[in-house]
């Protein structure tokens, strides 16, 4: 789910239209564009947009686009001009990063801010739909600085030395990779090639060594910069041009003038970039209807889907015909399609209907029992946490005094911290505990969770357990406040509950005894020992009890 960050004036700006301040209105309307809002701070309003499948609304530009469609304001189709400008891009890089997408964008408005929100969005795009630019990567140059034609090419790591953003002197691609940022960042990719990706001009001036790093000179621009060129470059043909089409829809809302260009590679056929191919296709009303469990007319369907930001137009009474815009990289299904006219219909005006389930089946004893302990603790003023099954050994036994015994091993971790199965759910509580100090006090949580025994007897030589355990923590916390709690929940649960004093290193002696049931020893209650608390960094004292259920 990306989280961008915008300017609440300019985007209203680039709309023209007034947005509320009320954040429960503001978040309705976000809401059109499967977002919600995080916080306004003035004018810094921050958007988690929910999906990840629409980078072209990772930005102002994208988003004021976006409403400007649904609020049927004008919102005009993208217009590219013919140009002479061509880039040559060599055989060399047929198997090492062989695709590339160029613009040129003239007359462009651009200012401090809105060069942040357009570096923004380049990283968002680099890191995700980009691949953290295995994929694709994007570079933006001063066009007036250029000698064309261009040309695409590979280098020798030692060769067309330049100097890099971020630096004063020049570096060869080699020393590039070794002590720039960018290049320890991102050198993984060319790991591997004797020759490294280079852009470069007719006077042989290096753009950029694509996906690392542009050159200082033409790879940075400012708030005086105007004509710009834009690069994408990467391994998936379709994914590149993708990323420059959104790239140059962002440009158009900056009053910038589109002009194409022409990529002349030795091993496809030549391409003028960008394209804004629209996508035919026909929407049966019939369809639409029924998934959504509504009755739309053929015109209501095309009014929603023109908000929607398509070119819908009326067929006959039982189909819709639509041109699905290029950077709608998220419509691949019917059902798509269908899923824009709910949000532009809106969710709210949907009757509820209670889901009809075509199965017999239901919960298990187990899952019930489990269910209504959950409910006990909440109404015991407990907080539910989760966490994960796997941990460590030190967690385990190290932190909380205890003489290590047989668990569950994984034999080729991934990371130590999550190397064995837990047999007790204390140490997880404990450190939930211990990274949660910054919140108020008392503090009750409880986890009803797995845990793995080490049985050699049994088949599998394991045996899984459900178990609930609860913690207190606060100035004042003992073994009597958790005893209360205890007997509340087996009084609740109508089962008899018993208690017999025992020696734990875990807790502190005489305040910790065995939980005894009819079926015997069925868990441990007691207040945690004050070195095991210094363990795990928790200042406050502590009680718990774990059962199993």
């Amino acid at each position: 789910m990306p989280l961008i960050e915008v300017s609440k004036t300019d985007l209203q700006n680039l709309i023209g239209k007034k947005l509320p301040n009320d954040l429960e209105e503001l978040d309705a309307i976000i809401s059109y564009a499967k977002g919600e809002v995080e916080s306004l701070d003035g004018d810094v309003l921050k958007l988690n947009l929910e999906d990840s499948n629409r980078p072209d609304l990772w930005s102002t530009e994208g988003l004021a686009r976006h409403f400007r469609s649904f609020f049927n304001i004008n919102c005009d189709k993208p217009k590219v001009e013919s140009s002479d400008y061509k880039v040559f891009v060599t055989d060399s890089m047929r198997h090492i990063r062989p695709f590339m997408a160029c613009v040129v964008v003239k007359d462009v408005k651009l200012n401090d801010a809105t060069i942040k929100q357009l570096m923004q969005t380049q990283e968002k795009i680099d890191a995700t739909y980009g691949r953290n630019r295995s994929k694709t990567s994007i570079g933006l140059y001063k066009f007036d600085k250029l000698k064309w034609p261009l040309k695409y090419t590979l280098t020798s790591p030692d060769e067309h030395a330049f100097v890099p953003l971020g630096f004063n002197e020049k570096m060869t691609p080699k020393d590039i990779l070794s002590e720039h940022p960018k290049g320890q960042m991102y050198g993984e990719i060319l790991k591997g090639f004797d020759k490294y990706p280079l852009f470069i001009d007719s006077d042989n001036k290096v753009l950029s060594m694509p996906p690392i790093i542009n050159s200082s000179d033409l790879g940075q621009i400012d708030s005086d910069t105007t004509n710009i060129l834009i690069e994408v470059t990467g391994t998936d043909h379709k994914t590149v041009n993708n990323v420059l089409e959104i790239l140059a829809l962002i440009m158009t809302e900056r009053s910038g003038k589109l002009y194409s260009v022409a990529i002349d590679y030795t091993y496809r056929t030549l391409e003028r970039t960008p394209a804004f191919a629209t996508k035919d296709a026909k929407l049966k009303v019939s369809d639409a209807n029924e998934l959504l469990g509504i009755k739309l007319s053929t015109k209501d369907i095309v009014a929603l889907l023109n908000k929607m930001g398509y070119d819908a137009q009326f067929v006959s009474d039982k189909d819709v015909a639509i041109k699905i815009p290029s950077h709608r990289l998220d419509i691949m299904h019917p059902v798509d399609v269908i899923e824009d006219i709910a949000i532009a219909y809106g969710y709210n005006k949907f009757t509820r209907k209670q889901l009809d389930l075509p199965v017999s089946g239901g919960l298990s004893d187990d899952d019930m029992l489990m269910d209504k302990v959950r409910e006990l603790c909440i109404g015991l003023g407990g907080q539910e946490i989760l966490n994960f099954n796997l941990t460590d050994k030190e967690s385990l036994f190290l932190k909380t005094n205890l003489p290590e015994e047989d668990v569950i091993e994984i034999e080729n971790p991934v990371v130590q911290t999550n190397s064995v199965l837990r047999h007790t759910l204390i140490s997880s509580i404990l450190e939930f505990l211990s990274k949660n100090t910054s919140q108020e006090f008392p503090q009750k949580v409880f986890e009803v969770g797995d845990i793995t025994l080490f049985k050699p007897g049994e088949e599998t030589g394991i045996k899984g357990e459900k178990r609930i355990c609860f913690a207190i923590s606060h100035s004042n916390a003992n073994f009597t406040e958790i005893k209360q709690h205890l007997d509340n929940l087996f009084s609740n649960l109508g089962w008899d509950l018993k208690v017999n004093e025992i020696e734990h290193q875990s807790f502190v002696t005489g305040r910790c005894a065995n939980i005894i049931t009819p079926e015997g020893e069925n868990g441990v209650i007691g207040e945690i020992h004050p070195q095991v608390l210094n363990n795990w960094g928790i200042e406050q004292p502590t009680v718990v009890f774990e059962i199993k259920l």
